[in-house]
């Protein structure tokens, strides 16, 4: 079989520069060697002197001609510290923090339009409760029943004056009305109110506090997703005290004495003290 060479790897190759000695292998042999000496002439020990001089050298031949795994060993050396200052496990910490423009944005809908819907199936209901019933079923099924036995009759071989054909009588009852039950009206909130921040949304989760002139606390509501809160039961007329608070302590809002009659048709509205 035809041997083919493989294509080296071309990216790692280093051209001789000086001789056959790479740049790299040129500046190993002339950093060790004269440490090499400078060690040499530094010691007085006899032998210990020439043994730390030589290996001193010997690390310059080693770093400049003795790969291993086709590998310097310059590479096997910082590959191997490298491996031992770094972390062996990884924790991922997110600190990315969000843009300006997203934050304090909620999803605000029109209620409204919730109303007008609600409204529209009203009206829808009560249309189809009025509407003229249409003939049953029945009446239509019986009257072909009995044209058809007349016709069946007049073709058959028999005489119709000996046997005449009498129509099948029926008692039909009369239609009966669906009866539709009343759709009931959504029971009105007895006061309603709405929660902001100074840029005019709504903010969700915040906890109201109704005391009377004691302090004592006879509501506690808590705004919706769209920032609104409202109470059913009513309540005597008069003043209160209204104290709004943050359970994340993120808005802040002043405590407020608020008249309350016996119909509360405009809506409550509080706004956060924040500046920024």
């Amino acid at each position: 079989m035809e041997q083919h060479s493989i294509p080296r790897q071309i990216t790692t190759f280093e051209f001789k520069l000086i001789g056959f000695l790479t740049i790299k292998q040129f500046i190993y042999l002339i950093v060790f060697i004269p440490i090499g000496f400078i060690v040499y002439y530094i010691f007085p020990v006899p032998l210990l002197n020439i043994l730390l001089g030589i290996i001193t050298g010997g690390l310059g031949f080693a770093f400049a001609f003795l790969p291993v795994n086709e590998r310097p060993l310059d590479i096997w050396i910082r590959n191997f510290f490298k491996r031992l200052t770094s972390p062996t496990q990884y924790l991922y910490h997110k600190v990315n923090q969000p843009l300006y423009f997203l934050k304090n944005l909620y999803f605000v809908t029109d209620p409204h339009r919730v109303m007008s819907h609600i409204e529209a199936q009203e009206k829808l209901s009560s249309y189809l409760a009025t509407r003229n019933p249409s003939v049953p079923k029945t009446q239509k099924k019986q009257t072909v029943t009995n044209l058809f036995q007349m016709t069946t009759s007049t073709l058959s071989g028999k005489s119709t004056m000996k046997q005449p054909v009498i129509p099948i009588q029926t008692q039909v009852s009369p239609p009966t009305q669906s009866v539709v039950p009343p759709i009931s009206e959504p029971k009105k909130p007895f006061f309603t109110g709405v929660v902001k921040n100074h840029k005019l949304i709504p903010i969700p989760g915040i906890l109201i506090y109704m005391k009377d002139e004691k302090g004592n606390v006879l509501r506690l509501l808590k705004s919706n997703p769209h920032g609104v809160f409202a109470t059913f039961n009513p309540i005597p007329p008069g003043e209160y005290q209204f104290e709004v608070k943050d359970a994340n302590n993120s808005y802040f809002f002043d405590t407020m004495k608020i008249k309350i009659d016996s119909n509360n048709s405009k809506p409550f509205e509080f706004y956060s003290k924040e500046l920024l």
